[in-house]
Parts: structure tokens; C-alpha cells; sequence
């Protein structure tokens, strides 16, 4: 069989060595120097390529929407086009959510950066978020620290409340075409200036976190891998965002017998699906805007295992692999994951993870973890849970 990729960044290299095991052939679409090219093929006319393949999936929500759109005319597009198309703005992602009745944080949409000021100041705090393009933290504003740079916004914008959170966690799902669902354990997650620095599962989350995703998949009879962000917040919880493909909160997965990857993959093709089974506690730590000759690797392997995704730039904040660690308690993980943030970034963690570090030097710099969770919730019914 041969799967088409959009994109060729991390997540379709990854994607890529999952299926080693599988009569799959990869093809991408993106740079020829794209990560992905150290084992996919390259797509020289993209769509001849999607008339040619057995099923197109993608890895990132700022594909080519044309490509997209012509291979769900085709009938090849896994997850459904629907779910991309709801991506394309985060207004959008917020009329979604509303539509299906589960809870965010209160939201309203803006005519430019004035009017996003005077809702900002009714609620007296707020994060300011421009609809298209942001990932990582970019394209969010918080009010009041960042008035100015609101005031320049244009456009459409979309203004949230901003609530006082207890711990944010994230749960990826596997659905395949015959309606099965499996849940990944939750992770918690670890996040500076908008971007996540690691994460650790299995942690607890209500039975109505499940509840939500269920009913997202279910919604547009989704097929593959999806990871759902969520606020702990005092009085319960309230979803963030969709992700609707593999994701860097499920990259610890690469330590279970069941990948997020080789499951997307096994799901888009029409393949069982592995029920994911958790070993151990496991963590995940990003390597942010450091080149591979400047990490102690010897240091590093000794905590967990490293993976590297063999892009050609490295800039501040810019992900270029990952450190998952496995330990027999949470406790153990915990004190593992100081070790490798310490091994990573050092007196360097302002510089290379911090988006003001002109202004913030000291506020977040050693944003090491401070409490870990480990034991799971299930929702119970036919969906299943790890």
C-alpha cells in the first residue's frame, strides 16, 4: 500500500518509522531536505501522487488545503477534511466546540485590536489570540501585560478569558473505520510561553474528559490518531484545542507496544488497531533550539532515550527532538526529567525557550516541574482505555 503524507516535518518522520514493519510505502509532501526525506520519498508532482496513492493523511494543520481537498474528493483524505477545515481558525475550533455543547473558557470575537481591548478590560484579564497560522504560542497576546501590541492587532480576533488553571493534560485517541476507540492513559502537561517543554503519563482525568473526545470523534466519524488539550480548572474541566493528528503531547506513546504513529498509520489504512498498553511511567522532554553537538548525549542517554529529527536550522524555541524517560514511579520519572531539563538547556532555558527574554529573564527561567500524578481514570462503556 502507499500512504501520502502532507507535510514532511517531524511527525511524518516519525510516522514514517512506524510503518518499518508494514508493506507500506511513504511518500510526503514538502522540502526535499525535510526531515522525513531520511526515509520517506519525496512527492514531485503532489497530485498526481494523491491519484496514485492509497490513502493521503497529514501531519500539521497548515498544509495545502487544495491538496487536502482533492484527495477528500477522491475519497483517500484520513481524518476527514472536516476536521482540517474546522483547524483553518481558531474562531472556527470555538463555533465547533460550542456546536457540540462541550465546555471551553468563555470566548468572544474581536473587530481588531480596540474593540479586543474593551473585552479584555470587562474581564479585566484576557489572551488575545490571532485566528490563523499560531502554534507554539505564537500569535497570543495576554492582557493586560501586552496591551500595546494588541492595540496594533487587525482583523478578526479571538478573545478568551483568562482562567486560573490547576494543570493542563492532554488525551490522544485512536478511532478506527470500524467505529472502535482506544484512549491513551492522559499526560500532564508542561508548558512555557504557549510552548510545551514535557510532559509525563499516565496521570488521572475525569470521566467526562473522555466523554468530550468520544463524542469529537464521533462527531464526523473520525479516523486516526487525535489529541485533545484540556484546563483543570476548580470547577472542572474545559477543552483547549484539537489536534487532529499525531502530536507532540503523545510522543511518550514511543515507549508503549503501540505508538501513537504506528497506529495512526494502522488506522488510516484500514489496519487493526493495537489496544495501547502502558509499561511504566514515562516522560517526554522537548529539545528546544539546541543543536545535536551541543547536548552532553552520553549524560542524556544515561536518563532516557533520545530521538532527533535532523533539521537543517536551529533557532530559539524551534523543536529539534525529544528525550522520553521510563522509570518503575512516577516519583523516579519526576526526578529524571530535572536532570535531563538541567542537561538540556542549563543557564541557557531563558534564551532558547522564553519568547520575551528581553523582559523576562527571571519570570519562568527555571520553569522545572513541581508535582507529578500517576494513576488513570476510566469512562468506562465500550471505548478503552490503557
Amino acid at each position: 500500500m502507499e500512504l501520502l503524507i502532507l507535510g514532511g516535518g517531524q511527525l511524518a518522520l516519525m510516522l514514517c518509522w512506524a510503518v518499518q514493519r508494514l508493506p507500506t510505502v511513504i511518500k510526503y509532501v514538502d522540502a526535499e531536505s525535510a526531515p522525513a526525506s531520511r526515509c520517506a520519498e519525496l512527492a514531485v508532482d503532489p497530485y498526481a501522487e494523491i491519484e496514485n496513492s492509497d490513502v493521503v493523511t497529514f501531519e500539521f494543520e497548515n498544509v495545502d488545503f487544495d491538496l487536502a481537498t482533492y484527495a477528500e474528493k477522491l475519497g483517500k483524505l484520513k481524518p476527514k477534511l472536516d476536521y482540517l477545515r474546522i483547524k483553518r481558525s481558531r474562531i472556527w475550533e470555538r463555533e465547533f466546540f460550542k456546536s457540540l455543547g462541550v465546555p471551553t473558557v468563555r470566548w468572544r470575537v474581536a473587530n481588531g485590536g480596540f474593540e479586543a481591548l474593551e473585552i479584555a478590560r470587562e474581564w479585566g484579564k484576557a489572551v488575545v489570540k490571532i485566528p490563523t497560522g499560531g502554534y507554539d504560542g505564537r500569535g497570543q497576546y495576554i492582557y493586560p501585560r501586552e496591551s500595546e501590541l494588541i492595540e496594533r492587532l487587525t482583523g478578526s480576533l479571538l478573545v478568551e478569558e483568562y482562567v486560573n488553571i490547576e494543570r493542563e493534560f492532554s488525551i490522544v485517541a485512536v478511532r478506527g473505520e470500524d467505529g472502535d476507540v482506544y484512549f491513551y492513559p492522559p499526560a500532564q502537561n508542561y508548558y512555557v510561553d504557549g510552548i510545551l517543554v514535557w510532559n509525563i503519563a499516565p496521570v488521572d482525568a475525569p470521566p467526562e474528559a473522555y466523554d468530550y473526545v468520544y463524542k469529537i470523534l464521533e462527531w464526523g466519524k473520525y479516523v486516526g490518531i487525535i489529541a485533545v488539550e484540556f484546563f483543570q480548572t476548580k470547577n472542572g474541566v474545559l477543552i483547549n484545542e484539537i489536534a487532529p493528528r499525531v502530536h507532540n503531547t503523545g510522543h511518550w506513546t514511543l515507549e508503549t507496544d503501540a505508538s501513537q504513529f504506528e497506529n495512526h498509520v494502522r488506522a488510516v489504512l484500514g489496519l487493526p488497531i493495537k489496544e495501547p498498553k502502558v509499561l511504566k511511567p514515562t516522560a517526554m522532554v522537548n529539545i528546544l533550539g539546541r543543536r545535536f553537538d551541543e547536548l552532553p548525549v552520553g549524560e542524556l542517554e544515561k536518563v532516557g532515550k533520545i530521538y532527533w529529527y535532523n533539521k537543517t536550522e536551529v533557532k530559539p524555541r524551534r523543536k529539534m527532538g525529544h528525550v522520553n524517560i521510563v522509570g518503575n514511579t512516577s516519583r523516579e520519572v519526576f526526578e529524571e526529567v530535572r536532570k535531563t531539563l538541567t542537561l538540556i538547556y542549563g543557564r541557557e532555558f531563558a534564551r532558547l525557550v522564553l519568547k520575551h527574554t528581553t523582559t523576562r529573564q527571571s519570570e519562568n527561567s527555571r520553569n522545572f516541574p513541581q508535582s507529578a500524578h500517576s494513576s488513570v481514570s476510566n469512562a468506562g462503556g465500550n471505548r478503552q482505555i490503557a
